[in-house]
């Protein structure tokens, strides 16, 4: 008798054990457990029984996150400059020609932005480009800047036909750390 209360005993500290090990959810009455099936009048075991996994270690995931800067539709910008007069652009040597092309731009840092540029061809003799503003702080979103050129002194003899869109130059939006 003393052998078949320890048999029952063992028996009973398993299921008592594996329905822990099973969680709440799953050992609920009318539960769908591919181990344990219970309706209050029989237990029933199923094999292959499963364990389920429990969360012994935590380790936290970092990142090393670089600068990133992103102009939006980079490649469909354009400046079209038009003739104005000197006076406008703050020059009195004509012709002189402006424009400005709106971009958007985002960062993840403080950036500290510019133009650089280079002349194709004879046609531009002077000239100068600038971005207002110039500082674009990190954000989520877009923040618009303008970019301007400024052309004087220039030599429309050397454009070509009349009427034409001649390319004379390139301009390229620089970034930097704001320190």
């Amino acid at each position: 008798m003393l052998k078949r209360t320890l048999i029952v005993v063992a028996v009973v500290a398993f299921l008592a054990t594996s329905a822990q090990a099973l969680g709440p959810e799953e050992h609920r009455a009318g539960g769908n457990s591919p181990a344990i099936k219970s309706d209050f009048q029989k237990l029933d075991i199923g094999w292959p029984f499963e364990y389920k996994a429990l969360d012994i270690c935590t380790i936290p995931v970092y990142m090393n996150v670089g600068h990133y800067v992103q102009v939006e539709k980079c490649h469909e910008r354009k400046i079209k400059l038009v003739q104005v007069p000197c006076e406008d652009i703050g020059k009195s040597d004509w012709p002189c020609y402006y424009d400005c092309e709106n971009v958007k731009i985002r960062a993840n840092f403080e950036v500290k932005l510019g133009t650089r540029k280079e002349k194709i061809g004879s046609v531009i003799k002077e000239w100068e480009s600038s971005v207002s503003p110039d500082v674009v702080g990190p954000s989520s979103g877009w923040q618009t800047v303008s970019v301007c050129v400024k052309a004087w002194k220039t030599e429309l003899w050397n454009a070509g036909t009349l009427g034409t869109e001649v390319r004379v130059g390139t301009v390229y939006l620089t970034v930097k750390p704001n320190v």
